[in-house]
């Protein structure tokens, strides 16, 4: 799939922020879709487990409800999962066209294995049923002992086959979500972070934290929907307080509940393994969201168990996918930040193509941000160290020198034993101008601000 880089076109600044806004609205139709069916396969396949070791059928009734409601139908089910994590891949393909780093191998692959896990899982789903209808029928000829016979053993091999559908549909799933992981983590720290080989990748701690919280988010979503669709979508078939409502219940609230106490210890521990230079004041914002918006799935939570009402479990349901829209949002923060410099230079592509194509004689110049972002951010920081000594404390000489610090940005000098030589950018004169233009204004507004 890295061969969508070489094909790709360049972009302009407006078309990247769109292109951004795609990426969340294709991964919110993927990420919420897939993650509850591997939970509900693997919640699904625990409790059928558990109806075979107890023999109490309402165990084996709630797998296959389970089943039948996180993965609504085949046809919404391959297109949800397939269909946007194929776009997803294009986009990223034109967002880090510049990039040197890997991720959309990981992401064709997670493609491939989603189709793969999809199909054994809706064959598991499908069995579930015909075992339950079979059940049924099989009971009707219980006199006869020819008959009943052939009936256990072939109900026998066909709970077999069923169970390794689900089995092998669960696992290859969790690998596709695994290398997800890996795929989203490339594309978030970029050049941040250099792992070498595929399983120094996949055994990566960032990669593995990425990894739990989906899993988490998997069985706290697939709670939540089956709660929603039990009690809210369906609430003529069952009897919240009967027997079976209430065992529902029961099993449901632990699942969510659980989940749900592990999630802000991950979503803070990913928070804190996000560079320094990545951080930017919205994710904090989207991060207090998330938080918020856990908290209020503890309460509708609580109320589902003390004083049961179908529309509470309808505000816990649409509260944990907007919680996870809050983290989706917040992982592109981190990839627009990451892609910050490879967008400048795509915009400057597209400017110059453009221009090209007007049949202008010169093309359009970039402005004194654009040029830093392309030629300085891989160094310097405004108010940090990186390669190079903060803006901050070394500009501020330059007050009305700028022609000094035009000089110095087109000829530069080792003057700070501390730090490397600078290199020569290249710039032409226009362009050193519209830096140090650019820099003396950020650090007077930095220097102000602290005052």
């Amino acid at each position: 799939m890295e061969f969508l880089k070489n094909i790709a076109l360049p972009q302009s600044a407006e078309h990247i922020q769109l292109l951004h806004l795609m990426l969340i609205l294709v991964l919110f139709l993927f990420i919420p879709f897939i993650s509850s069916i591997f939970g509900g396969t693997s919640l699904s396949l625990y409790f059928k487990r558990l109806g075979r070791k107890s023999g109490d059928d309402k165990y084996n009734k709630l797998s296959k409800e389970v089943m039948e409601l996180v993965t609504i139908n085949k046809g919404v089910g391959f297109i949800i999962g397939i269909v946007p994590l194929f776009t997803a891949i294009l986009i990223l393909s034109q967002l880090f066209q510049n990039s040197g780093t890997s991720q959309l191998n990981y992401f064709a692959y997670t493609l491939i294995l989603v189709a793969i896990a999809l199909i054994f899982i809706y064959s598991y789903r499908y069995s579930l049923s015909f075992n339950r209808i079979f059940q049924a029928f099989g009971n009707h000829f219980t006199d006869d002992k020819e008959i009943q016979g052939d009936y256990l053993k072939f109900s026998e091999e066909s709970k077999r086959i069923s169970d390794q559908a689900g089995i092998y549909g669960a696992l290859i799933l969790f690998i596709a979500l695994w290398l997800f992981s890996a795929g989203i983590s490339a594309a978030m720290f970029g050049n941040q972070w250099q792992p070498s080989g595929f399983f120094g990748v996949l055994f990566h701690p960032v990669v593995i934290l990425r990894l739990i919280l989906i899993l988490i988010v998997s069985f706290m979503l697939a709670g939540g929907a089956v709660l929603f669709g039990f009690f809210y979508m369906n609430f003529e078939k069952y009897d919240s307080n009967g027997e079976y409502g209430k065992f529902v219940r029961s099993k449901i609230i632990k699942v969510v509940f659980t989940s749900a106490i592990l999630l802000p210890v991950i979503l803070l521990v990913n928070m804190l393994v996000v560079p320094a230079q990545l951080l930017s004041s919205a994710m904090f914002v989207y991060v207090i969201l998330g938080l918020l918006l856990l908290f209020l799935a503890y309460h509708f939570l609580y109320m589902i168990y003390v004083k049961f009402s179908s529309k509470f479990t309808a505000l816990l349901f649409f509260t944990l996918l907007f919680l996870v829209l809050s983290i989706i949002i917040n992982d592109q923060f981190v990839i627009s930040n990451a892609t910050e410099v490879s967008s400048a230079k795509l915009a400057d592509k597209y400017e110059k193509m453009l221009a090209e194509l007007k049949g202008e004689n010169k093309p359009a110049e970039l402005n004194g941000e654009e040029i830093y972002k392309i030629h300085c951010t891989a160094c310097h920081r405004l108010d940090s160290k990186l390669v190079g000594p903060p803006h901050d404390k070394v500009v501020p000489k330059y007050f009305g020198k700028e022609n000094q610090l035009i000089a110095f940005i087109r000829n530069p000098v080792k003057v700070n034993p501390d730090y490397p030589p600078m290199p020569n950018p290249g710039l032409k004169p226009r362009e050193a101008k519209a830096v140090a233009e650019y820099i003396l204004k950020r650090v007077k507004e930095d220097l102000d601000k602290n005052k």
